[in-house]
């Protein structure tokens, strides 16, 4: 059954109500009908089975049949700080690819190589809404019910100040300046940790100033190799790497 997003507050007394983008996607591209079965997810990991009772002019009415969490989720709180690419395309390629393997938290990173912004300011609030958009999207693809939560732009001075709620910091990093474990390797002697903050540089990677100032907060430096991955690949590779590590762990539990 194809899955729609509804709001938790569209949920009362057994009835849930389809509205906005979804009900337009549901009634005018998926051409749901009266009576029919689809799921719902809330955003939250919570999954209904619902049935379709009435649809209006700018709604859709549905029976909650049954209510369940989506399984699937690790328990840790993932999180990738990805630097804003000069291809808008390559960076929202990696929203969605980050969403379908499982990310918590993203936060879009501007950094001093990042070509299309300089500052928060420079990201337009309609741009926000269609990496939003692009989220959902994956999670409606992969069958996801938790939908990640998505920063506001943050330069990377300000992005270091806010990190010290993560157990675990990693900045990925190729250059020869600093001393860096294998990410297979740095994965492999974690113990049990409750957070982990991924960074991810733009075209070109991070400065070495940048580096050293992670350095100093925190962050251990790590590398995917020798060989010159684009920043969307280094960052897809890397959280699935980390998630089946984590899937893993947990099936063997």
């Amino acid at each position: 059954m194809e899955s729609f997003y509804i709001e938790p507050g569209n949920i009362k007394n057994g009835f849930g109500k389809v509205v906005g983008d979804e009900f337009f996607h549901l009634v005018r591209v998926s051409r749901k009908r009266k009576g029919e079965l689809i799921y719902l997810f809330d955003g939250t990991g919570k999954i209904y089975t619902a049935r379709i009772v009435d649809i209006g002019r700018d709604k859709a009415e549905c029976e909650i049949i049954s209510e369940d969490f989506m399984r699937g989720e690790v328990d840790e709180n993932v999180a990738i700080a990805q630097a804003i690419l000069k291809n808008l395309e390559r960076f929202e390629f990696a929203l969605e690819k980050l969403t379908e393997l499982g990310v918590k938290h993203i936060i879009p990173l501007i950094t001093e190589r990042v070509v299309p912004a300089k500052s928060p300011k420079d990201i337009s609030r309609n741009k926000i809404e269609r990496w939003k958009k692009i989220i959902l999207s994956a999670c409606k693809q992969s069958n996801r019910a938790l939908i990640p939560e998505l920063s506001e732009p943050i330069s990377f001075e300000s992005f270091i100040l806010t990190s010290e709620m993560y157990e675990k910091k990693i900045i990925l990093h190729e250059g020869a300046n600093f001393k860096s474990s294998l990410f297979y390797d740095y994965i492999g002697q974690l113990g049990d940790i409750s957070s982990i903050l991924i960074a991810v540089g733009p075209e070109g990677g991070f400065t070495d100033e940048e580096v050293e100032l992670a350095v100093k907060s925190g962050f251990d430096v790590v590398s995917l190799g020798e060989r010159r991955l684009r920043s969307e690949t280094a960052s897809i590779i890397g959280l699935g790497i980390f998630m089946q590590f984590l899937i893993s762990k947990k099936s063997n539990k």
